[in-house]
């Protein structure tokens, strides 16, 4: 799924007017469940030379527990499990990362903005932040010098933020929703320095409980 197609209803819906949204007070505590695919923006070269390390697509799964007040925030514990496998334009050998499979763990926590608009859609950005946790699946890497690396998981702090949208089935305390997120953090492993931003986007369903 395209993340273009995926956000573009955003701007569409936000040009409803509100009435139509059933309004909710106090706080309710939610849970929700996602998938989708991933991708990563940068690759992890340096230098006016680059052997093009970088990330095919890959898929994702997760979710999280939180707490919405009213119709307009929501603060929310998140975690996601991603995994990709890695590439290079050049010579295999000239990349640590290519054909290895990549495993991610993302977790931490943000705060939701939410924008109520007409027939129960609500537009929403989020902000915040974590830790990302790395776990190649071979038992050995090399760098391009050839140099050999004990491919043990790594854990680094990570901001995160994005923007989505759910419509909540009427009569219920059930919504679909569609998101994309980034992982910003520093790649320092495997002789490769260097600040990485990751994303995901899917679709997946909420429930608020105290409906």
């Amino acid at each position: 799924m395209s993340r273009k197609v995926l956000f573009s209803a955003v701007l569409l819906l936000a040009a409803g007017s509100p009435g139509a949204f059933a309004q909710t007070t106090g706080a309710h505590p939610l849970i929700f469940v996602d998938g989708g695919g991933w991708n990563s923006i940068r690759n992890l070269d340096t230098g006016t030379v680059s052997n093009r390390n970088d990330w095919g697509t890959g898929y994702n799964v997760g979710g999280g527990l939180g707490i919405q007040v009213g119709n307009g925030l929501a603060l929310r514990g998140v975690y996601t499990f991603a995994r990709s496998e890695g590439r290079t334009g050049l010579s295999t050998a000239l990349a640590p990362i290519s054909g290895e499979r990549f495993d991610r763990h993302y977790y931490g926590g943000d705060l939701q903005f939410r924008l109520p608009v007409s027939w129960g859609f609500a537009p929403y950005v989020f902000g915040g932040g974590g830790a990302v946790t790395v776990d190649p699946r071979s038992s050995q890497l090399f760098s391009s010098s050839g140099t050999a690396f004990a491919s043990e998981r790594f854990t680094r702090p990570a901001a995160r933020f994005g923007l989505g949208f759910e419509y909540q089935v009427p009569n219920s305390g059930f919504g679909i929703l569609a998101q994309g997120d980034g992982w910003l953090y520093r790649w320092n492993r495997f002789g490769l320095n260097r600040n990485q931003l990751d994303t995901t986007w899917g679709l997946g369903l909420s429930y608020k409980f105290g409906y």
